[in-house]
C-alpha cells in the first residue's frame, strides 16, 4: 500500500509542478527567453524545435510566429530602467538600422491582446519612424497622439508589452541575436508629470 502511496504521491507533485511552470510561462506573455539589451527573444519561436512553454506563450498570444527566415520577435515589459511600462506614462523608443527588410514596434495590452482603443495606432514601423542621415529612429509609446512624431497608442492598455517584429531579418541576424543593435526605451514622464 506504501508504494502506491509514492506513486502517487509523485504524480500529484509532478502535475502540480507541471502546472505551475506552465501558469508561470503563460502569465508572462510573450516576454520569454534570452534578453538581449533589454528586450526577450527565442531562436525557436515559431520553429518546430520549440518548447512546451514557448509555444504556450505563442498559442496564447496569438502572436503565430513566422519561422525566423521570415521574422524575429522580440518582446519587453519594462524600460530601459527596468521600470514597468504603464499606460499612464510616455516613453520614447529610438534606434539606428535594424538588420531586416521591413520593422514594426506593436503594443500589447497587459491581457496579451491589442488595447481596445479606437486610437487606430496600436503600431508603428520603419515607414512611419523616418530615419535621419545616420539611420537614426524614434517613435512615442503613449495614451495621447504626439505631434509630428511616430506613435504607438497606449490607451487602455494597462501594464503592457511591445513587440519588435523584424521581417526578413539578415542571415547575420537570424545566426546570431546579439549582434543586433536593439531599440531604447526611455521613459519621458508619468501622468504628465516628468
Amino acid at each position: 500500500m506504501s508504494g502506491k502511496l509514492v506513486t502517487v504521491g509523485v504524480l500529484v507533485a509532478g502535475l502540480v509542478a507541471g502546472a505551475a511552470s506552465g501558469w508561470f510561462s503563460l502569465q508572462n506573455g510573450m516576454v520569454g527567453g534570452e534578453t538581449y539589451s533589454g528586450w526577450s527573444g527565442s531562436k525557436v519561436t515559431g520553429s518546430v524545435d520549440a518548447d512546451p512553454w514557448t509555444r504556450a506563450r505563442v498559442a496564447v498570444s496569438g502572436l503565430l510566429a513566422l519561422n525566423k527566415s521570415q521574422a524575429i520577435y522580440f518582446s519587453r515589459n519594462t524600460d530601459d530602467s527596468g521600470a514597468r511600462l504603464r499606460e499612464d506614462c510616455r516613453y520614447r523608443v529610438t534606434g539606428g538600422a535594424l538588420p531586416a527588410r521591413w520593422w514594426s514596434i506593436t503594443v500589447y495590452a497587459s491581457d496579451n491582446y491589442l488595447p481596445l482603443n479606437s486610437d487606430d495606432a496600436l503600431s508603428f514601423d520603419q515607414t512611419e519612424a523616418q530615419p535621419d542621415g545616420k539611420a537614426a529612429w524614434s517613435g512615442v509609446l503613449s495614451p495621447k497622439r504626439p505631434e509630428g512624431e511616430a506613435w504607438a497608442s497606449t490607451s487602455k492598455a494597462g501594464d503592457y508589452d511591445i513587440t519588435l517584429r523584424l521581417y526578413q531579418p539578415t542571415a547575420a541576424a537570424q545566426a546570431d541575436y546579439a549582434s543586433i543593435p536593439m531599440p531604447k526605451v526611455t521613459r519621458l514622464d508619468c501622468g504628465g508629470a516628468a
